[in-house]
Parts: structure tokens; C-alpha cells; sequence
């Protein structure tokens, strides 16, 4: 027993501990440069996210205010991938020791590496010590607000976002650069154009009035972010809105109503004489409208020649959850995927197809598309997704049961 015991400690001894994650790292592909060259900058170990890239002096100690921000660099880093700036050589506004500094544009801790610039003089000891923080500002009341008729409809969403600029610091500040981007989540890709922000005293605040549109259709929550930089220290701020298209489903119900005030205004159809009845095939098999959709989206990806990974990405982003390449590559009748007025909207945008272009029957084969049920997507979207629904089912209990099962599948057994 004594044995044994030595031997588990031994081996618990022995078990190497996980690595913990790289550090990002940052490659120059030269250690000199001269003002008016391209600096190659290899990114290796980043979380994703856009990241901006900058060549400082003064060890970049000040942040930004160190920085040739005019040359900046922007990138969007994947996850513990390998990214590649091409960075404009620019002198920074103070000698070298020089840097090139990477950091998240959502805010953070620098990453640097040194690199010498031609013709930049260098700060002695004494001097890195003495440059004092005087160029800060606060960003107060940010707020976003706008309606529009159009995106009651799923049309574009047109919105203003607002914010007081107030300068903390001891000097001036002159046309601080300020980037904005807006989109769903905490971290919007989408540009929107900046005003400048001009001259602010120490002490003086000013208002600003920046307008800006969501793209169609614009659907669920968005955020606004915004950084000031060239500054001491950046500083961001972020602002959140929505859209939500209400009258699109009020528009459905009343076209269900309209449609199901015709079907019992209807006339009986005349008994057809025997002589007359006509054998017609039935249907190969009964599919749900999550099938018919499904359908349509490994049609438009071929068609429009659609990476599966580049889609799904593209999807989580716009839907807020995950999407999977292998999910839309085998896209067809035989997925079990389901889909909500969300989905649908953004398959719309990525597959740069109209809605109805996602709810028309597949034609490989001979169909029933199964009856309404209240869980069917497609019965909120529009007039045509509920006229496919409501075709009429043959009068054999053959095709009632398929229609049952196929229902059965869809909705859970009775009472779950």
C-alpha cells in the first residue's frame, strides 16, 4: 500500500501543468526605419477584436499623446490568429527612445517594441521623467436617440448620438482625432463619420450632434462606440439604442385575417363528376417551412458561391448566437434546422436575397408543405409564406398521418 502510494504522488509530481496562453507579441520585419518607408508589423497571440497600431516616441509613456496618430494603423485581429499591419513611417511628435505600440481599440495596455527612426533626436534621462500629463479630456452625457418610418418596416434605422467633450487638462486641445463605429454588440465595426472636434480651453466643454444609419433591415439592439485619441491617456465611450420593426408582424396578422375572411367567403367547389375525377400523383413527401427555408439557403449559397465558415460567422454576428460552417454546408430539406423572424432577416442580408427568395418550394422533387401551426415561422413574416402554408391537404388519411408526423417532429409530441 505504501508503494502505491508513492508512486500516485509521483506521477502527480510528473503531470506537466497546462501552458498558460501566449502573450501577443508583435514582429518588425526591419529594427530601423527612416521617415517615408513602410514598416511591415506581424501580430501573433491577439484576442479578437481591432486593434491600432502606431509609431511613438518617448516609449509611448503618455499613450497616444506620444504618437504620429495621422499614420495610424487599424486592423480586426481572430482569435489567436496571425495578422499583418503595413505601418506609413511618420515622426513622432517627441524624440525616441521609439516604439511601435499596438493596443485594443476598446481600450488597454499598449503592447510596444523599440525601433530606432532616422533623424529623431533622444531624450536624455531626465527628460522622460519630466513630460507631464496635460492633454486629458471626459466625455459626459453620451446618449443616442431617432425613429423613423421606414424601420417600423425593417427599413434603415436612422439615429443621432450626442456627447459633451470637456477638457480636464492644463493646455489646449486642437482637433483631437475621434473614431466612431456602430453595430450589434459591444464591439460595432461599422464606420460612422466623425465630426471634428476643433479647439477646447482647459476647462471649456462642447457639445456634439453626430447623425448615423443602421442598414436595413435593423433589428434588435446596437451599440455606438467612440475614441478620442492623441491625447494623454484615449479615452471611449460607447452608446446603445434599438430597432425593432413592430409593424411587421401587425402587418401579418392582418393579412392571416384577410386571407382567412376569404377562404370562408369562399363558394363551395361543384361536385365533380366522376367521369371527370383525375388521378393526380400525390405529393413525394411532406416538408415544414424550417425544411423549405433550410432548402433555399444551401440553394442561394451555391448559387451565390458563399464560403460556409465566412456565412457563419457572418450570421453569429448579425444573430447574436452561433452558427456553425458544417450546419449551413449540408444546408437542405434534410437539416434539422430552425429558424426565427431574426434568422430570417439576417439570411435575407447575408445571402443578399429578398425574404420570399427563402420561403419558395424546393422543385427537385414533388412536395407538401405541412399546414399552419402556430409554431411555424413563416406565418408572421408575410402574405406569401402564409399562402404557401395553407394549401389544402388531400382528403386521404395516407397524407394526414405524413402531415401529423411531420408536425409531431417540428412541435414535440402532444403535451411536452
Amino acid at each position: 500500500m505504501k508503494r502505491l502510494l508513492v508512486l500516485m504522488l509521483a506521477a502527480f509530481v510528473l503531470v506537466p501543468a497546462p501552458m498558460a496562453d501566449a502573450a501577443p507579441r508583435i514582429e518588425l520585419d526591419r529594427s530601423a526605419v527612416k521617415t517615408g518607408q513602410t514598416l511591415t508589423v506581424k501580430l501573433t497571440g491577439w484576442a479578437a477584436g481591432n486593434v491600432v497600431v502606431e509609431l511613438c516616441g518617448n516609449e509611448a509613456r503618455r499613450g497616444t499623446a506620444d504618437c504620429a496618430v495621422g499614420t495610424s494603423a487599424t486592423t480586426f485581429v481572430q482569435d489567436k490568429k496571425t495578422a499583418t499591419v503595413m505601418l506609413n513611417v511618420a515622426k513622432p511628435p517627441i524624440g525616441c527612445p521609439c516604439v511601435v505600440a499596438v493596443r485594443p481599440v476598446a481600450g488597454g495596455t499598449p503592447v510596444t517594441v523599440p525601433v530606432k527612426v532616422a533623424g529623431m533626436t533622444t531624450l536624455s534621462s531626465p527628460e522622460l521623467g519630466a513630460v507631464a500629463g496635460s492633454r486629458r479630456v471626459t466625455v459626459l452625457r453620451v446618449a443616442v436617440s431617432g425613429s423613423g418610418f421606414a424601420e417600423q418596416f425593417g427599413g434603415p434605422a436612422r439615429r443621432t448620438l450626442r456627447f459633451t467633450v470637456r477638457n480636464d487638462g492644463a493646455t489646449a486641445v486642437t482637433d483631437p482625432p475621434l473614431a466612431l463605429a456602430a453595430g450589434r454588440g459591444s464591439d460595432p465595426t461599422e464606420i460612422v463619420n466623425a465630426p471634428p472636434l476643433g479647439t477646447l480651453e482647459p476647462g471649456a466643454e462642447r457639445s456634439y450632434e453626430v447623425p448615423f444609419t443602421l442598414g436595413a433591415p435593423a433589428f434588435g439592439r446596437y451599440s455606438v462606440r467612440g475614441e478620442i485619441t492623441g491625447l494623454d491617456e484615449p479615452i471611449a465611450f460607447t452608446g446603445h439604442t434599438a430597432s425593432y420593426p413592430w409593424a411587421v408582424p401587425v402587418v401579418g396578422v392582418l393579412l392571416v385575417g384577410v386571407a382567412f375572411l376569404r377562404a370562408l367567403r369562399r363558394p363551395p367547389a361543384p361536385p365533380v363528376p366522376p367521369a371527370l375525377v383525375v388521378d393526380v400523383p400525390s405529393p413525394d413527401r411532406v416538408i415544414s417551412m424550417n425544411q423549405v427555408v433550410a432548402a433555399n439557403v444551401g440553394r442561394w449559397m451555391r448559387e451565390r458561391g458563399l464560403d460556409a465558415e465566412a456565412t457563419a460567422v457572418a450570421l453569429s454576428r448579425l444573430t447574436n448566437r452561433a452558427w456553425s460552417a458544417g450546419q449551413l454546408a449540408n444546408a437542405g430539406v434534410e437539416s434539422p434546422l430552425v429558424f426565427s423572424v431574426n434568422d430570417l432577416l439576417a439570411l435575407s442580408r447575408v445571402l443578399t436575397v429578398p425574404l420570399p427568395a427563402l420561403l419558395l418550394p424546393p422543385t427537385d422533387q414533388r412536395y407538401r408543405i405541412a399546414a399552419a401551426d402556430p409554431n411555424e415561422l413563416a406565418e408572421s413574416i408575410s402574405v406569401d409564406g402564409v399562402e404557401l402554408l395553407r394549401a389544402v391537404a388531400p382528403s386521404d388519411a395516407g397524407y394526414a398521418e405524413q402531415v401529423a408526423s411531420v408536425q409531431r417532429t417540428f412541435t414535440g409530441p402532444a403535451g411536452s
